[in-house]
């Protein structure tokens, strides 16, 4: 089952951008978690720990496509790295604005400043990897195996972040996710052989990649996603808080990245046959199924079994809607439409997380769960009446291009 793995780690430079590129993108799993555990830790309350969590998030999420379309432009070195110094500049604020009792409002503006320069590591390890594969089959294994390693971040860092900040220090989460930043960046960026080459861009080159409307679809059924998954993350925490076993959260977040990754890895394994979009529509259906079976959740025991079947319906879900993406997005811009996935999921998570820590503490844990099963639940009813617009022979680029060669060149790509 690994022959499809060794044939593109042993492409030249691929390893080892893989590999720091995992590094680098160690905050997906920790920093919104860690930003959560911090601020409940310190004032004691959810929901200002969910609006703060949501604010970077949120401005995460604008800021990224911005980003990424520099990142097109002018190349991922000369663009990121001053970013991630402001990054990490605008967390260790974060941090002192809390401890120091600065004004509140303070804490807000450098959860933004963090939030905008995050920029998305997995969009450019991507784009790394379609710069050097050589085949559609390659590219879908190599998304599966970027799924496999996300997840593997997914299982032990909120682990890490939920002990550390719960039994060592509040920060200790941010801190983390901090030192992974600069040592993953500066393993990255150096790493020229294998970084697509910048764009140049004409100025017919305008308007926005998801004016495609299969581009469109997903971003939208992303949304809804990432609502489940920024709930879960709040709610897994005030779970185990009100059964007393709150240090015991990560291992919950855990087990729903486990099933996400043995399922990550079994889906890459395989040479898939049947159309891409059909299988993004199929995943996205049993999410739905398992985030309503959170409900049925009593225990620690129980709630860790439903998380890790529902986690073994992530994988294949963003697998498929990255291959769904690639297949449709312009090639010159191809690392903004990665972007843009990542930054519908990211205002899913911002709103799911804030508005799941507020319901907690209006009522409890169990009665948030409603919100990531009717949303996962939407997200299903979207992607299953629209999947034909992800059918990349009826709304890839070229295809687009071929019959509407005027309105394609508007969308962005001359």
């Amino acid at each position: 089952m690994f022959k499809n793995y060794r044939e593109i780690l042993s492409l030249p430079g691929a390893l080892k951008f893989s590999l720091a590129g995992l590094v680098a993108r160690m905050p997906i799993a920790v920093l919104g978690l860690g930003i959560v555990l911090f601020i409940q830790g310190v004032s004691g309350s959810y929901g200002l720990a969910g609006i703060v969590a949501a604010v970077f998030m949120i401005v995460q999420a604008i800021a990224g496509p911005g980003i990424a379309r520099f990142v097109d432009r002018y190349g991922q070195a000369r663009v990121m790295v001053p970013i991630v110094i402001i990054h990490l500049a605008g967390l260790l604020l974060l941090i002192l604005s809390v401890y120091l009792d600065w004004w509140t409002g303070f804490v807000f503006v450098f959860a933004g400043i963090a939030g905008a320069t995050v920029g998305s590591v997995g969009s450019l390890v991507r784009s790394r990897w379609s710069h050097v594969v050589g085949s559609p089959k390659q590219l879908q294994t190599a998304f599966s195996w970027e799924s496999v390693a996300d997840e593997l971040l997914f299982v032990s860092g909120p682990v890490l972040a939920t002990v550390m900040a719960t039994a060592v220090w509040p920060p200790a989460g941010i801190i983390l996710s901090m030192l992974s930043t600069a040592v993953g960046s500066t393993l990255l960026y150096i790493q020229k052989s294998t970084e697509p080459p910048p764009v140049e861009r004409t100025t017919e080159a305008r308007g926005h990649v998801f004016s495609n409307p299969g581009i469109f679809t997903i971003i939208l059924v992303n949304v809804f996603l990432g609502v489940n998954f920024g709930a879960i993350d709040v709610i897994a925490v005030a779970f185990s808080d009100e059964l007393g076993l709150k240090p015991l959260a990560g291992i919950l977040l855990s087990a729903f990245a486990l099933g996400s990754l043995i399922s990550g890895a079994l889906y890459g394994s395989r040479n898939w046959t049947s159309a891409t979009h059909h299988r993004f529509g199929f995943s996205v259906s049993l999410l739905a199924i398992g985030a309503c079976s959170m409900l049925l959740a009593q225990s620690m025991l129980s709630y860790g079994i439903i998380l890790f079947l529902v986690g073994f319906t992530i994988a294949p879900s963003l697998i498929g809607a990255n291959s769904v993406i690639e297949q449709l997005a312009p090639p010159r811009r191809l690392t903004e439409a990665f972007a843009w996935l990542g930054t519908s999921l990211g205002f899913g998570v911002a709103f799911g997380s804030a508005i799941a820590g507020n319901i907690i503490d209006a009522a409890n844990a169990k009665t948030a769960m409603l919100l990531p099963a009717g949303c996962a639940l939407i997200g299903a009813v979207l992607a299953l009446s629209l999947l034909k617009l992800l059918n990349p022979t009826r709304s890839s680029h070229e295809v687009r291009l071929a019959k509407d060669p005027r309105r394609v060149r508007v969308d962005g790509e001359e």
